[in-house]
């Protein structure tokens, strides 16, 4: 056989070429890919867990009076106010609800509130009774607040405080009070007779009530 035979003839002797492992790995991933689509999921259905969430206020059943939904006992209790004076916010508020605010009253409450130690209910309604004209509640806070006839264990202000006891004692003598009056004309007195001595305090006192 000559040379050119036997290159003519090499192509045809050459073995066919394999296909190799694609296929058999192609035919497990897809095996695979159908066994987990085929497993339940571990997360639960929305349905079964219903029960555990908290029901909302729109699916409370209804009142048997109005049939509007009825809220949760926590949300029915009213807000407790405990600031001090809390007392004399109430009986004011109450008074205004009612449409007949009694002056009288609201005096005797600070009195009693004052002996009691409860110092913030009793300013707060000797205020309100003050501003609202009753002369012997404005003749109380400038008492308080006059250094000649405080209280310090059982006073209404901190401090002594002319300027105060000033206003006060003008609020009852404008609601035709004889103390009120007196009280106020010896108290310019005093504070006049200091800044005549040269008092800084009393001359700016003095300065404010002209």
């Amino acid at each position: 056989m000559d040379e050119q035979q036997v290159d003519s003839e090499l192509p045809d002797s050459r073995p066919a070429r394999q296909g190799g492992p694609w296929k058999l790995i192609l035919v497990v991933v897809v095996i695979t890919l159908i066994g987990v689509w085929l497993v339940p999921s571990d997360e639960p259905d929305p349905a079964d867990t219903a029960g555990d969430v908290a029901p909302s206020l729109l699916d409370l059943p209804p009142t048997a009076a109005g049939g509007k939904p009825a809220l949760p006992d926590a949300l029915q209790e009213p807000l407790v106010d405990t600031r001090p004076g809390a007392r004399a916010r109430a009986l004011i508020a109450d008074m205004r609800a009612s449409g007949e605010v009694q002056l009288d009253t609201i005096f005797d409450a600070a009195e009693r509130a004052q002996q009691d130690g409860e110092l913030d209910d009793a300013y707060l309604l000797y205020f309100f009774a003050a501003r609202e004209g009753h002369a012997g509640a404005a003749l109380t806070l400038g008492s308080q607040a006059d250094p000649a006839n405080r209280d310090a264990a059982a006073g209404l202000f901190d401090t002594p405080d002319l300027t105060q006891a000033h206003k006060w004692y003008q609020v009852a003598a404008n609601n035709g009070d004889p103390e009120g009056r007196k009280r106020l004309s010896d108290l310019r007195q005093r504070v006049e007779a200091l800044a005549a001595d040269g008092d800084p305090q009393a001359r700016r006192i003095a300065l404010q009530w002209r």
